[in-house]
């Protein structure tokens, strides 16, 4: 009876402790109709968890999202649960950077890393305005790369 009882307070006690993180946890599937429904830019990077330029480019991107709030939306696309994007969007390597106007329409698509200047370039030619990036890595002015 004692041996029971523990079992089902371990099962409780896991259950719980799923609930309560999976509570926290954000949901890794993109629905892309919710965000171009709010007919701001978007820039979507497709990557995974364990790619070391994925894990380069994450605070970039969430600096880079907090930045430009409200202006548009900076989000990162999990491969693995989202392969209905990857291949809609024919993801050919990890990072892939997609912009994407407020029409719908594909802007800009970049291969691998890309640094947070080159994302405020592109957001400046899809006429968003740059943000104020005070505390913004002091250094050289951006390298020019061309955009189109």
């Amino acid at each position: 009876m004692r041996r029971f009882n523990l079992t089902i307070i371990i099962t409780l006690f896991v259950g719980l402790f799923g609930l309560l993180s999976h509570a926290n946890a954000q949901d890794p599937k993109i629905n892309l109709q919710a965000l171009l429904s709010k007919k701001v830019p978007i820039l979507l990077e497709f990557g995974r968890g364990w790619c070391i330029p994925c894990k380069y480019m994450k605070p970039i991107l969430d600096e880079m999202g907090a930045a430009y709030s409200g202006k548009a939306i900076v989000a990162t696309v999990d491969m693995d649960a989202n392969k209905d994007l990857v291949r809609d969007f024919r993801i050919r390597m990890m990072p892939t950077q997609v912009f994407i106007a407020p029409d719908g329409k594909e802007f800009f698509r970049n291969e691998g890393t890309f640094e947070r200047d080159h994302i405020m370039q592109v957001f400046t030619k899809m006429g968003v305005a740059p943000p104020n990036m005070q505390g913004a890595a002091p250094g050289a002015p951006p390298q020019a790369r061309q955009v189109r």
